[in-house]
């Protein structure tokens, strides 16, 4: 019997071991890109299904024109935002980047600003086709984030919620293993394709570091189409929705049977 119950435990400790294990990568991100010689590490969460403070945010995105996908898209709201993005989908309205910054530098670091890097930009949004909605309510909302209007001339990365009725001064100091995570909303009424500039002061020095979203440009439009199909949250199939603003239905209608022209 007490072989048995050795045996029982080491099972036991075994399945916890690999609970945790299990937990820790989804919770914990794989951790910092290498930061080479950067003063700090940047991870970049460009799906913001994933992130808690955009829980109550509806996602949607604008496929490509005729576009002939070989899956249907997934049911839940993660899934969807990878299945849109892999298969051209851009951002609709907003773009939501989490960037996990950790200072690496001895000499510590001033994040003074965040700007947008413009490599394109249409005042009016090059037009596309049908638009993939999903996500709201699911989640909470926190105070840690800051927004950028990228039709501006120098969009600039401001402080999104109110302290005093005034918004802080952007600025963050990172001494060597310190983190900061900045949630980033980024919209337009165009269409724009654009990476991340941190403007940082090490040593009395200014610098630069540029954030892509692992390696590509961050894109984002404004273009509403006539028709698109969405997955209310809470539920699991796919409505089709017409209109400005868009109504929805209430016929499931399935992944497989979406048109995209």
């Amino acid at each position: 019997m007490r072989s048995i119950h050795k045996g029982w435990w080491f099972v036991v400790g075994g399945v916890v071991t690999a609970v945790i294990g299990a937990a820790a990568s989804i919770y914990v991100p794989k951790w910092l890109d290498p930061p080479d010689e950067r003063p700090i590490a940047i991870n970049v969460v460009s799906n913001p299904a994933t992130v808690p403070a955009w829980g109550n945010d509806v996602f949607s995105f604008v496929m490509p024109a005729g576009a002939r996908p070989a899956t249907p898209p997934p049911i839940d709201c993660a899934s969807v935002v990878d299945w849109a993005h892999a298969n051209g989908g851009v951002d609709q309205d907003a773009t939501r980047v989490r960037l996990v910054v950790q200072g690496v530098s001895d000499k510590g670091v001033l994040i003074e600003g965040m700007r947008a890097r413009t490599i394109r930009h249409s005042a009016r949004p090059a037009p596309g086709g049908i638009s993939l909605t999903c996500g709201g309510g699911q989640g909470t909302v926190t105070p840690r984030q800051v927004a950028m209007d990228l039709d501006k001339d120098h969009p600039s990365a401001e402080y999104a919620v109110k302290v005093d009725g005034r918004l802080p001064l952007f600025g963050v100091t990172l001494q060597r293993g310190e983190t900061e995570v900045f949630e980033l909303t980024a919209t337009t009424k165009g269409t724009v394709e654009w990476v991340i500039e941190l403007n940082l002061v090490v040593g009395g020095e200014p610098q630069s570091v540029e954030v892509t979203n692992h390696g590509r440009a961050f894109r984002t439009t404004g273009f509403i189409g006539p028709r698109g199909y969405r997955v209310e949250a809470g539920t699991e199939h796919w409505v089709e929705c017409a209109g400005t603003p868009p109504a929805c239905g209430t016929t499931p209608v399935s992944p497989v049977e979406l048109r995209y022209s």
